[in-house]
């Protein structure tokens, strides 16, 4: 499981890091507020799809540590001789 939590954190982090990289690439040139503004915006957004692949990465694990136990049934006659 932790494999996959890291798995998770690294895929969600790159995320993180490209969108707020395109998110303040267009106001790099005008500095200021609106950078810091677009660098905001992109790191909330980041934080959100990067929070939805580790969250998905963390369902893999769960989902790949249950078992599942096979039971197999058959019905018992009872048969009375006379």
């Amino acid at each position: 499981m932790n494999k996959h939590v890291i798995q998770g954190l690294t895929v969600g982090g790159l995320f993180t890091i490209a969108i707020t990289w395109i998110a303040s690439a267009d106001a790099l040139a005008e500095g200021g507020l609106a950078l810091l503004a677009s660098m905001v915006f992109g790191l909330a957004a980041g934080l959100c799809i990067g929070g939805l692949v580790v969250a998905n990465f963390a369902m893999l694990a769960t989902e790949e540590k249950k078992v599942k136990k096979a039971s197999a049934t058959r019905p018992i006659t009872a048969h009375a001789h006379a």
